[in-house]
């Protein structure tokens, strides 16, 4: 496989669902959607559904190479992504989430076999301390999720592309809080964050042309290492309707190791080094009603190692029933 069809792979493993953030009403004049990325902390009232299609392009630049230096690449690799997230109150602290996506992708004269299932997520939440009774005070929060491989990452055939997933079974714990600020001018600022850590999902079984960069007639196996992140938001209410938002975030992998044989029986062994990430998020909000939320933005990279140097703009609405 060539250099650009791997790192093209690589990017489309790297592609997963954001995380939802529902809308909440809250004392005076000021609704908010939730940022882009960082996962809501605070719980819907029993009962109630949350869902927030996402509609995401996402154009890879360059790459970053393990001293953080930038190599631009041409043509870029496109992406067009749905995300799909659905949350269900199960108590009033208590929520189920989850998140499915697709994505078609093209590159180097290339395209994925048009949309393709990406890997899903099941997230389950409890809030530990709520708001006071005027939706000021810290909220915290903890979450548990696992993804689960429904995307393709090996026996790709000829084309890299259609790799969506990685094949693993990773679970996630994250710790979240938010907080909510009135102004004396009576407007409001809300911030959020969470840090995430993810252990080592084990040996994943990988056969021919994969996302890890193996060819046809491999027979193997890679090992994931564990994985960090973390994200900080905060929004501005400029009024009921209109809000900005600032987000920045950070994700780390640790290096996969991938072993096996190939076509007529030679040993392989080789290590894909650790990545990190660092991406900023800017986007604005407009507030239909209490209930129903459009926030559009970018995301993109600021510096990294090992990883994708990208851009995504995206629009998601916030509906709850």
């Amino acid at each position: 496989m060539s250099q650009k069809l791997k790192s093209a792979a690589a990017f489309a493993l790297a592609c997963s669902g954001p995380a939802v953030a529902w809308g909440a009403t809250l004392p005076g004049e000021a609704n908010f959607t939730g940022p882009l990325v960082t996962p809501a902390v605070n719980a819907l009232p029993a009962g109630m559904v949350n869902i927030q299609p996402y509609l995401i392009h996402t154009n890879t630049r360059g790459t970053y190479d393990n001293r953080g230096g930038r190599h631009e690449s041409k043509p870029t690799v496109r992406q067009w992504q749905i995300a799909l997230p659905i949350t269900y109150a199960l108590t009033d602290t208590a929520s189920a989430q989850v998140i499915l996506n697709a994505a078609r992708t093209s590159g180097y004269g290339q395209h994925s076999d048009g949309m393709r299932v990406g890997d899903t997520t099941v997230r389950f939440q409890q809030r530990l301390r709520g708001p006071d009774a005027d939706g000021t005070g810290l909220v915290l929060g903890l979450a548990l999720a696992q993804r689960l491989p429904t995307g393709r990452y090996h026996r790709l055939d000829t084309n890299p592309l259609n790799g969506t997933g990685n094949g693993a079974m990773r679970t996630t714990f994250a710790f979240g809080a938010q907080e909510l600020f009135w102004l004396d001018s009576g407007q409001a600022i809300r911030w959020r964050g969470q840090l995430a850590w993810s252990p080592s999902p084990g040996r994943i079984r990988v056969r021919d042309s994969s996302v890890y960069g193996t060819d046809a007639g491999f027979r193997g196996h890679a090992r994931l290492g564990q994985a960090w992140n973390a994200s900080v938001a905060a929004e501005y209410a400029l009024d009921a309707r209109w809000v900005l938002v600032g987000e920045a975030i950070w994700n780390r992998a640790s290096a996969v190791n991938v072993a096996g044989t190939d076509v007529g029986g030679p040993r392989l062994a080789y290590r894909l080094a650790p990545s990190q990430e660092f991406s900023l998020a800017p986007a604005v909000e407009y507030n239909f009603t209490p209930n129903t939320g459009l926030i559009a933005g970018v995301q993109f990279t600021v510096g990294g190692r090992n990883t994708a140097d990208y851009v995504a703009p995206q629009v998601a609405l916030n509906m709850v029933f």
